[in-house]
């Protein structure tokens, strides 16, 4: 079913079909700034994008802020915000742990690629105030 979904995504938005890795993702490409790994849950779907570098300057103050941001997920659409394993990039991700059709399918996974987009931008914004000002 992911496969399905996946495949009919790309052709609509004229987007090269991704194959099958080794980890039993996909990736979906939509800009250079922004992918999208995809897995099949048994039921549902997992998506995973990176934002951004972790800052090393005020890093404290900026996870304090996405913090709040994940609670309750109001701030990200119910995605969360993280760190991955090597603690180098800020990610975002979300899950569906049940069957869906393909409309509720694009539908959640353009929800997600809009947050990806404002929380890249968001943070940007918050490191270059956060160089400025003392917070």
């Amino acid at each position: 079913m992911a496969s399905d979904h996946i495949k009919k995504l790309c052709l609509e938005l004229d987007l090269e079909v991704p194959k099958k890795e080794k980890d039993k993702s996909y990736t979906i490409e939509f800009r250079d700034d922004i992918v999208v790994k995809l897995w099949e849950l048994n039921p549902g779907f997992y998506f995973h994008s990176n934002l951004i570098m972790c800052p090393t300057k005020n890093k404290e103050d900026l996870f304090i802020y996405l913090m709040r941001a994940n609670l309750m997920g109001i701030g990200t659409g119910r995605a969360r915000i993280g760190i991955d394993i090597e603690e180098k990039f800020l990610t975002l991700s979300d899950d569906m742990p049940y069957e869906i059709k393909y409309n509720e399918f694009k539908e959640k996974l353009e929800n997600f690629v809009n947050f990806v987009t404002f929380w890249k931008k968001e943070i940007e914004r918050f490191n270059q105030l956060a160089e400025k000002t003392i917070l």
